[in-house]
């Protein structure tokens, strides 16, 4: 025993001595030879380095300048600087344990050689000043602090716990980031993002965000914050490569929840619209969930001015908030077209519940469909309401071929108004004014028209509809049960002194006359779709006219126009204080019964000739529409029939011929 005690004894004295002797010699200038020859001789790396620094002050740890190491005569790894914190409880174990690494000056890139090296591993991994290059990620002039990491020949390594990375550039696919900064942690699947910023196109972003993936959970990814000052976006491809890799990251099986968006004094560009210093607010939204599916969530918009196609759009707001099956819109206005808009309410999905709407000084010129849209827009809903209806000072003004008409100056109030209820359109429910300072509807002139109706429980009735036109009146009266089976209807109207060259425009006859008339009209019918009407029409209108004229057309005119194969293309050529021929009529008298509509002969006179027009319509067959024109001048015999689409002239001249 003794002898085994001497043995020891004498083999600590001798490792004693020898790392005395070692550590002696780290602090020559030897130092470098020393560990190159070690390293070179006892492993199949090749090592060198322009320096190795120690002191005993600091006995582990070492510092090797311009390290270079290959591997089966490949570089493997070289950097400005290597320092090494060595682990001296872990000294004797198989591999190599640091406390920390630190390593400046590093490029790496995907064809950096990974041999199977033995197990390093450290508490912390620091690179300083290094760069990375692959196809899909570049970093420059960058900083990366990894706590507990691990060397894998597969990858550049494991690590968990705690992290930190700047870079002055970081380029994503074709995206460049700028001032680069992430501070998080990583443990197994779960990433924590205490903080990020960087600057892209112009804007500032930073944020707080998780990421979590495990075998029994989808992929999710938690926003706790992300907020996106000064961006500008103009450029179509970049925006769409936005796209592109927003819907590569968001995959139909990765969950996304916002907390929190911001995006602050920001512009963009489309085609289609713009939106210019847009500030968009988000909060507790979950995607790929529908809006009908999100849980308290809350988004607030609002910009100085936003284009949508040819419309500018000046200081819109708009405030939602989201929960199942619901969306409130808490406040909504706009300055647009001259004027302003404010709303809100609600939006199920079959339902629009307005609160209130204002609409004040709006000009607006609709489009040729605007009536198609319109209907459109409204399908999406099999209910809609409105409690409160304020319209003031506003124009409407629509360039339609067939119907042009103008309203200015329209102020509407109206409340507990249901307009379309289990899909079906119309007044269902409340009570609603309208006026006007001027109308023209198909150049024909009104002055301050006033309109007054209400509904209860689907019972609509038009108590007051005055048009007065500038020596003229017309007042209309009616009633539509839209509870009833067919939603039958009925109508009364009288009109004294109104223009005479509404009915021709109505009815579009050829007949170009001015004057007033004084009418009658009593009608009836179902109102529920086309075909109802075109077998319930029932009615009577009685008119009778003075102060007949050719409107802006001498009887010669009128003749010639008559005569041509297409009337509508020929244009009437005025001049200059030229007289107009007055004319006769016997009275107006329009029957229908069934939808089948007759016109009853009316007898014109003029200067010069005499005219009997008459015709006949059948609503359940279009085609078959029948008016005819027989018109005498002198000793000329005209005659003119409209059957549908089709026309046939007869024209038999004082000679005898015909055409």
């Amino acid at each position: 025993m003794r002898l085994a005690g001497k043995l020891i004894a004498t083999f600590i004295v001798l490792l004693m001595l020898g790392f005395t002797i070692l550590c002696t010699l780290l602090h020559t200038q030897y130092a470098t030879a020393i560990l190159s020859h070690g390293i070179n001789t006892l492993s199949p790396y090749s090592f060198s380095a322009r320096h190795i620094g120690y002191t005993i002050t600091d006995p582990w740890h070492l510092t090797i300048e311009q390290p270079h190491i290959s591997f089966q005569q490949q570089p493997l790894f070289q950097a400005k600087q290597l320092e090494l914190w060595f682990k001296p409880a872990k000294l004797l174990y198989p591999g190599w344990y640091f406390d920390s690494i630190l390593v400046e000056g590093l490029d790496l890139s995907p064809d950096t050689p990974l041999p199977t090296l033995p197990l390093i591993s450290s508490d912390r991994l620091a690179l300083t000043s290094f760069n990375l290059t692959s196809p899909e990620l570049i970093l420059r002039d960058s900083q990366l602090q990894l706590d507990n990491w691990r060397n894998q020949a597969q990858s550049w390594g494991l690590f968990s716990g705690n992290f930190q990375l700047s870079a002055k550039e970081l380029r994503w696919q074709e995206l460049a980031l700028h001032d680069v900064l992430f501070d998080g942690s990583r443990s197994d699947q779960h990433w924590k993002c205490y903080g990020f910023s960087f600057n892209w196109q112009q804007a500032s972003v930073s944020g707080q965000a998780e990421y979590l993936a495990t075998a029994q959970t989808a992929e999710t990814i938690l926003l706790h914050q992300l907020t996106i000052s000064g961006l500008q976006l103009q450029d179509s491809e970049l925006i769409n490569t936005l796209q592109s890799h927003l819907g590569q990251l968001l995959k139909p099986s990765v969950k996304l929840d916002i907390r929190r968006l911001d995006i602050l004094d920001s512009s963009i560009e489309r085609p289609d619209y713009t939106i210019n210093d847009g500030n968009l607010s988000l909060h507790n939204w979950s995607w790929p969930a529908s809006l009908w599916h999100q849980r308290n969530a809350f988004l607030s918009l609002g910009a100085s001015s936003v284009r949508w196609k040819n419309t500018v759009i000046d200081e819109p707001l708009v405030e939602l908030a989201f929960s199942p099956q619901q969306i409130n819109i808490e406040g909504m206005s706009a300055n647009l077209l001259s004027g302003y808009v404010q709303t809100d309410g609600t939006i199920t999905p079959d339902t629009l519940a307005l609160n209130q709407l204002t609409i004040n000084g709006i000009k607006w010129f609709l489009p040729e469909q605007w009536l198609i849209q319109l209907h459109n827009t409204s399908r999406y809903f099999n209910n809609i309401s409105l409690t409160t209806l304020d319209i003031g000072y506003t124009q409407l003004t629509a360039p339609h071929p067939q119907l042009p008409f103008q309203l200015s100056g329209i102020n509407a109030s109206g409340h507990d108004l249901v307009l379309k209820r289990r899909g079906q359109t119309g007044l269902w429910q409340g009570k609603l004014m309208a006026s006007a300072g001027f109308a023209s509807v198909n150049s024909i002139a009104m002055i301050e028209p006033f309109m007054e109706m209400n509904s209860q429980a689907g019972l609509w009735q038009l108590t007051k509809l005055l048009i007065p036109f500038r020596n003229g009146l017309l007042e209309t009266t009616g009633t539509l049960d839209l509870n009833r089976e067919g939603q039958p209807w009925q109508l009364a109207l009288t009109a004294d002194s109104m223009p005479a060259n509404v009915l021709p425009r109505w009815l579009q006859l050829p007949l170009p006359i001015s004057g007033v008339m004084d009418i009658d009209l009593t009608a009836s019918g179902l109102g529920q779709h086309a075909t109802g009407l075109a077998y319930s029409l029932e009615g009577e209108l009685k008119g009778s006219f003075r102060q007949l004229q050719l409107d802006k057309r001498t009887t010669a005119q009128l003749w010639q126009q008559w005569s041509q194969q297409n009337m509508a293309a020929l244009a009437i050529q005025q001049t200059e204080g030229q007289s107009y021929s007055p004319l006769t009529a016997s009275p107006l008298a329009i029957r229908a019964s069934r939808g089948r509509i007759t016109i009853e002969p009316v007898l014109l006179k003029g200067d010069d000739f005499t005219a009997t027009l008459q015709g006949q319509w059948d609503l359940a067959r279009p085609a078959k529409q029948l008016l005819q024109l027989q018109a005498t001048q002198g000793c000329q015999i005209l005659s003119r029939h409209w059957n549908g689409d089709q026309q046939q002239l007869s024209l038999s001249s004082c000679d005898g011929s015909s055409i």
